[in-house]
Order: structure tokens, then C-alpha cells, then sequence
């Protein structure tokens, strides 16, 4: 059974373990899995605000993680799920989706910022954010 957990905080997968070991297997999943290769190759900004991160495990396997991060310099979408890795027998849609849609959640992202890009590029609602004509109890409001 898979089940997706915080990365970070006190009561975290991270601290539940080596923390030294657990964040150099999250960074490893990435680099060697990445979701979206191009993010293996950006720097991290000064600037770059980290909202939520988790992690996907199957029992003690480490299978996914990803973050949900608002880059204040990238002025079309600034808020976005970034650093995906998921190992490739775990890649599916669903696993993918579900895992944003906990970032999401977690994330309690700012107001102000009405849509997270999602890995393959799609603009999803931020569920924290009034939007006209889309309430938070539609559906469609991630």
C-alpha cells in the first residue's frame, strides 16, 4: 500500500529516521527520476519559497516526493509543484495527481496566488483562493 506523508516538521517522514539519509534519498529519487527533467537542472533561488513537501512510501520504500514552491520571480505562474521524483514503476497518472492534490492541500498556499502549475503544465485552482463564479465547494476547485 502506498501512502503519502509530510517531509518536513516534527512529526515528519524525515525525522522519523536519519534525516541525513532520508533527504539524500529524497534528493537521489529526483535526480535519478525526475518527473520533469528540466527541474534536475535549475538552481535553487534565493527567493524561493517552500510551501509543502511529501513524500510517497511503500512501507519503508521511499517511492516519490515533491514539493510545492512559489518562485516570486517567475511572474506568469509562480506557484508551482516542483522537484518530483517517483520511481518508475510507481509513475502513473494517478499516483502523480494524487500526489500534487496533497501538496496542494498541505501547501495552505497564499490567496494571492489563484493557480499552482501543475508537472504537466496545467494550471490548477488554488483551493485557498477566491476565484469568481468557481466557489470552494465546486468540484472543479482542486
Amino acid at each position: 500500500m502506498l501512502e503519502i506523508l509530510h517531509a518536513i516538521g516534527p512529526q515528519s517522514w524525515v525525522s522519523a529516521g536519519n534525516p541525513l539519509e532520508r533527504r539524500e534519498a529524497m534528493q537521489e529519487l529526483f535526480f535519478d527520476h525526475p518527473v520533469c527533467p528540466d527541474d534536475t537542472a535549475e538552481d535553487w533561488p534565493e527567493d524561493r519559497e517552500l510551501y509543502a513537501e511529501m513524500v510517497v512510501v511503500q512501507g519503508e520504500r521511499l517511492v516519490g516526493t515533491a514539493m510545492l514552491v512559489v518562485d516570486p520571480d517567475r511572474e506568469d505562474r509562480p506557484a508551482r509543484i516542483w522537484g518530483m521524483g517517483v520511481l518508475p514503476e510507481f509513475r502513473t497518472d494517478f499516483v502523480i495527481r494524487t500526489l500534487e492534490e496533497a501538496l496542494i492541500t498541505a501547501g495552505y498556499l497564499d490567496p494571492a496566488y489563484p493557480f499552482i502549475e501543475a508537472t504537466d503544465g496545467m494550471l490548477v485552482p488554488n483551493p485557498y483562493s477566491d476565484m469568481p463564479g468557481l466557489s470552494r465547494s465546486d468540484p472543479r476547485a482542486a
